[in-house]
C-alpha cells in the first residue's frame, strides 16, 4: 500500500514538473520580447534593467525548481504552488510593463497568459484574487505614472488599457469557472463509474467463486478440479507425472442417519479445514460430490503421494467433532493413482476409484494404488 502511494506522488510530481516546464517556454518568450524591444528602442531603461529583469526571471523559477526537485512542495497544501507561481509572476510582469514604453497596450494579456495556468488548479476564489491582484498591480503602475508625469491623454488611454485588461480577466474567470465545474463533474462521473466498476468486478469474482467452489466446504469444486488438472497437465514436461487421490470418507451415511445431517456436514468441513493446513500451497484438493474428495499432487511419485495421503488419514482419525460422542471418530479410504502427460484424465480418475474401492473392500481406513490388475 505504501509502495502503491509513493508510486502515485511520484507520478503526480513528474506532472507537476511537467507543468512548471511549460511555464519556464512563456518565461523565455518573454525575455525574448524585453530583449526585441531593448534593440529596437521600444524599451524604456538601459542593458542594466533588461538583465534586472531576467535575472529575478531566473532567480525565483530556479527557487520553485529546487522545491519541486526536493519534494519540499509535498509539504504544501498546494504541492503545485499554483498560486504562489501565479503571484510572482504577475509581480514579475507588473514590473516588465513599468518599461514597456508603447509597448504597453500589447504586453497587459500576458495577464490573462498567466491565469490561464490556474485554470484547472485554482479555485473559483482564488483565480479572483488573483484577477484582482493583476487589476490592482496594474492600476498601481499607471496611477504612479500619473502622479509623476501629468499627461491627461495618455493617462487616460492608461484607463482604457485597465479596463480592457479588467474586461479580459472577468471573462476569463468565468471561463476557468465554467471549466473547473465542467472537470468537476467529469471527475465526479469518472469516480463513480470507477465505483461501479468496482462493484462490477467485485460481483464478478463473487460469480466466479461460486462457479468454482463448493459453498459447504470451501474447497474447489468438481469443475473446477476437472479443468485446473487439465491446465496443468498441458504445463507438463516429458518426464513429471502428477499424484491423483481419490478419498472417501468412511460410512459418513450411518454419521448423517445417527447423528443428523448438521454433523455431517462438520465433518466435512472438519475435513476440508484438515486438509487445507496439512497438504502444500500448490496442492490441489476439492469436492467430488457428496462424501468423496479427490486431491492432485503435482510433480511427484507414488511414494510421496502416499506418504501424503496417509498423513492426512492419520491425522482426521485422530481429529474430534463436538457433534460426535466421545471416542467416535471419523476415518477416510483413499485410491491412489499417477497421471503422465500423455494420460487422459477421466481414465486415470477411474483407475483412482478401482483403487478405492479395493481400499474399501480390505477394511477401509487405508489407501491403496492403482495396480492393472485390477483393473
Amino acid at each position: 500500500m505504501v509502495d502503491l502511494q509513493d508510486a502515485q506522488n511520484a507520478k503526480f510530481q513528474t506532472l507537476r514538473l511537467q507543468r512548471f516546464y511549460l511555464a519556464q517556454l512563456n518565461y523565455l518568450i518573454t525575455y525574448v520580447v524585453i530583449c526585441v524591444a531593448w534593440v529596437s528602442g521600444q524599451y524604456d531603461g538601459s542593458g542594466w534593467l533588461v538583465l534586472s529583469h531576467i535575472g529575478l526571471g531566473v532567480a525565483t523559477q530556479l527557487v520553485f525548481l529546487a522545491l519541486f526537485r526536493s519534494n519540499w512542495n509535498l509539504r504544501l497544501k498546494d504541492p503545485s504552488m499554483t498560486n504562489a507561481q501565479i503571484t510572482v509572476a504577475i509581480l514579475l510582469i507588473t514590473y516588465l510593463l513599468a518599461f514597456a514604453g508603447p509597448l504597453r497596450g500589447s504586453l497587459i494579456m500576458i495577464y490573462a497568459n498567466i491565469m490561464v495556468f490556474g485554470i484547472f488548479q485554482l479555485s473559483r476564489r482564488d483565480f479572483l484574487i488573483h484577477s484582482g491582484l493583476a487589476l490592482v498591480c496594474f492600476g498601481a503602475l499607471i496611477t504612479i505614472e500619473h502622479y509623476y508625469q501629468t499627461d491627461t491623454r495618455q493617462f487616460t488611454l492608461n484607463l482604457v488599457e485597465w479596463f480592457i485588461l479588467a474586461c479580459f480577466l472577468v471573462g476569463l474567470s468565468m471561463t476557468a469557472s465554467y471549466i473547473r465545474e465542467l472537470r468537476e463533474r467529469l471527475q465526479q462521473r469518472h469516480n463513480t463509474l470507477q465505483a461501479h466498476q468496482e462493484t462490477l468486478r467485485g460481483m464478478m469474482g463473487q460469480l466466479q467463486n461460486l462457479a468454482t467452489t463448493d459453498p459447504l466446504t470451501g474447497l474447489a469444486n468438481r469443475r473446477h478440479f476437472i479443468q485446473e488438472a487439465r491446465r496443468r497437465m498441458t504445463l507438463m514436461r516429458p518426464t513429471q507425472q502428477m499424484g491423483i487421490a481419490l478419498i472417501d470418507l468412511d460410512h459418513f451415511k450411518r454419521i448423517n442417519d445417527l447423528y443428523g445431517h448438521a454433523a455431517g456436514d462438520q465433518v466435512l468441513q472438519g475435513f476440508a479445514e484438515l486438509a487445507r493446513t496439512t497438504l502444500r500451497d500448490d496442492d490441489l484438493i476439492a469436492r467430488f460430490g457428496g462424501e468423496e474428495f479427490v486431491l492432485l499432487l503435482g510433480n511427484t511419485s507414488i511414494e510421496t503421494l502416499h506418504q501424503c495421503v496417509e498423513r492426512l488419514r492419520q491425522r482426521f482419525a485422530e481429529k474430534t467433532f463436538d457433534v460426535l460422542p466421545e471416542g467416535v471418530h471419523c476415518t477416510f479410504s483413499a485410491g491412489l493413482s499417477l497421471l503422465q502427460p500423455e494420460d487422459d484424465l477421466e481414465v486415470c480418475l477411474n483407475d483412482a476409484d478401482q483403487a478405492l474401492y479395493l481400499a474399501k473392500n480390505s477394511g477401509r481406513n487405508r489407501s491403496e494404488w492403482h495396480d492393472p490388475s485390477y483393473a
